[in-house]
């Protein structure tokens, strides 16, 4: 008989259920490496790890080690730029242009901050072929995003910009603040809260990352090619590729889109602070009005890239259906393959989960979902 797998951390009384359905994850197959955490009211109720770190299962995974965790880091990008938005270095109503003023190219000139950030603008990634390393030069790649004609009228659609959406962030708050997204989400969002996620990752810390793993990647780099020129944009220049957040110029680049490095006690930190209106153990890295402000709806509507009913905020993806627990109040972010984060402001919960092993989804891995449905039901919530 093989070893039930260990499971590490803790659970506060009462949340035992949550470990044992996180075990069940691990014993299952379905996983290779994952953490879970809960942040409530300021307290760390629930902090799990577990499993190896790598595809040969060779090495435990360590207490410290994160992940790619893909789109989930756009969250992140969103809090920072809601950040300066509250200091009043840009408005989310005003046009682009104000800040970036080459942005005011080929029918631009009108779209906004808030348009831009919920995924109207009509730009959702090259509209030329592009390769990784290029879109790995964040500068260079978003002014070349700048130039481009919108693939539909702004602000008439949704279309996710899967690759580009910390290209956006980082090119504004360079514009305004002077720092990189990079630079500004570990000053005044990751420092602070003590929290390990990093949009950009050191190299020295290179160590700490576990590889992701995606046994079903050939099928994707087999699948035929995307003619739609709106999905093309978004998924195809560059073509996405499970393994290249392995690249280390990946992990070091800083694409606030799809290259934030965390593990599941890091990203439940930041939105436990959002979900208690901007502060946790006694730093404040944003007022509740702000918090408010950036997680408004903005829009609702099918994706034209995702092809499923998406609410957004600023940036943020707002709860429907479940996705982050039962109010649709609720919001965060999901990565490529089960990650995401999100804070519950209605029950002050801060709630992560990250992992190595991909299942074939953006939103709604059911391993996750296991574990923050198992929360709730311990919080008789459920």
């Amino acid at each position: 008989m093989s070893q039930a797998p260990v499971v590490h951390g803790f659970v506060a009384q009462g949340f035992e259920p949550v470990r044992d359905a996180f075990a069940q994850n691990l014993a299952s197959g379905e996983e290779l490496g994952a953490t879970f955490s809960v942040v409530q009211d300021g307290e760390t109720i629930i902090d799990l790890y577990g499993g190896v770190r790598d595809e040969d299962r060779s090495e435990p995974l360590g207490p410290d080690d994160l992940f790619n965790v893909w789109s989930t880091t756009k969250g992140m990008a969103a809090i920072s730029l809601g950040i300066a938005v509250e200091r009043g270095l840009l408005d989310y109503r005003a046009p682009v242009a104000t800040y970036w003023p080459e942005f005011a190219v080929h029918g631009k000139e009108a779209i906004t901050v808030e348009t831009l950030l919920s995924h109207a603008s009509g730009i959702q990634g090259a509209d030329t072929q592009a390769t990784t390393e290029e879109l790995l030069d964040i500068p260079a790649f978003a002014d070349r995003l700048a130039s481009q004609a919108p693939l539909f009228p702004p602000g008439s659609a949704n279309a996710y910009n899967a690759g580009v959406f910390g290209h956006w962030v980082d090119a504004l708050l360079r514009r305004t603040d002077g720092r990189s997204l990079k630079d500004f989400f570990a000053d005044e969002v990751a420092i602070p809260l003590k929290a390990d996620v990093w949009i950009g990752l050191p190299e020295d810390q290179h160590h700490r990352r576990a590889p992701i793993v995606a046994p079903w990647a050939s099928s994707l780099a087999t699948a035929p090619p995307q003619t739609d020129p709106i999905i093309k944009s978004a998924m195809g220049s560059p073509r996405m590729s499970p393994l290249q957040a392995n690249r280390p110029d990946w992990i070091a680049a800083g694409n606030g889109a799809a290259g934030g490095s965390a593990n599941a006690r890091g990203i439940a930190r930041v939105y436990g602070a959002l979900a208690r209106g901007g502060e946790l153990d006694g730093v404040r890295i944003i007022s509740p009005e702000g918090v408010a402000l950036a997680s408004a709806q903005r829009r609702e509507g099918k994706d034209k890239v995702l092809g499923v009913w998406v609410r957004w905020a600023a940036g943020f993806i707002l709860s429907s259906k479940g996705l982050y627990g039962p109010n649709d109040t609720s919001f965060g972010h999901s990565g490529w393959g089960g990650s995401f984060g999100f804070a519950d402001p209605v029950n002050k919960l801060g709630v992560s989960y990250a992992m190595n092993l991909m299942a074939p989804n953006l939103a709604g891995d059911p391993r996750g979902g296991r574990l923050v449905a198992e929360t709730y039901r311990c919080l008789g919530l459920g």
